[in-house]
């Protein structure tokens, strides 16, 4: 399966978000349909990229089907992300799928191209990071303003912040040991020489804790002026992303 079983936390937050911000409610499911399928596109190429053979607990598609398979697919997937945002009034909401999804790409070329198997440091891997990973949290919180101004610039702000969290505990479990976890195969950083939180700092796994912590608070101060929105994030880092970290770094 391509999109199902996943946790569908980019969608969850543009939802939960959607809720309280006064946006339509068929703009947020279209935002929210499409940006789980750049992220579902985007698993399909990684798993090409990394010859991962397990995701969400089946074979991944690429080794089920094809190579040529998964890429095309991915492909088709991100078209139709973009088409399905063109039936939205607000046609702003468009215009930042692609330049979010671009700016992951250009972060996942700099992983693969550039940093592998070269010395990294901290910042370079938390940019990184934030790029590759965040910017799709930031789509999926940004999206659910209808408007722009300064809530619909702390929601991006507040997403790039916790989807950095969630990467960096990705990147804990990956370097955990074993080989199998959360339906997935593990180590595949480590053995492709990948620059990631945890590689950047070696054994010093205690400082990506912190920044995962830190960046969970952060996020929920820069929604303090609007506290129905806060309230809304809250609930959400409570109910779905904040157990997924758990058991991530557990």
């Amino acid at each position: 399966m391509v999109i199902g079983g996943g946790k569908m936390l980019r969608a969850k937050l543009t939802m939960t978000l959607g809720a309280v911000s006064g946006a339509k409610y068929d703009d947020l499911v279209r935002a929210a349909a499409a940006v789980e399928m750049v992220h579902a596109a985007s698993l399909l190429h990684d798993d090409v990229v990394d010859g991962g053979v397990l995701r969400r607990g089946a074979p991944t598609f690429w080794k089920e089907k094809s190579i040529s398979g998964a890429i095309l697919l991915g492909d088709l997937m991100i078209c139709k992300a973009v088409q399905m945002l063109e039936e939205i009034e607000n046609r702003r909401v468009g215009g930042m799928l692609v330049n979010l999804s671009a700016e992951m790409c250009d972060a996942e070329v700099e992983q693969e191209l550039i940093t592998r198997g070269v010395p990294g440091n901290w910042e370079k891997s938390v940019s990184m990071i934030r790029r590759k990973t965040g910017s799709l949290f930031a789509f999926a919180a940004n999206a659910a303003d209808s408007t722009p101004g300064k809530r619909a610039d702390a929601l991006l702000e507040a997403g790039y912040q916790i989807g950095t969290a969630f990467q960096m505990a990705d990147d804990l479990m990956d370097a955990s040991g074993g080989s199998i976890r959360d339906g997935k195969d593990l180590g595949q950083d480590a053995a492709r020489g990948k620059l990631t939180s945890v590689s950047a700092i070696n054994t010093e796994k205690a400082r990506t804790h912190q920044c995962i912590r830190d960046l969970h608070q952060s996020s929920r101060t820069l929604l303090a002026p609007w506290p129905p929105i806060q309230a809304a994030w809250n609930q959400y880092l409570t109910a779905d992303m904040g157990p997924v970290i758990d058991k991530f770094v557990s």
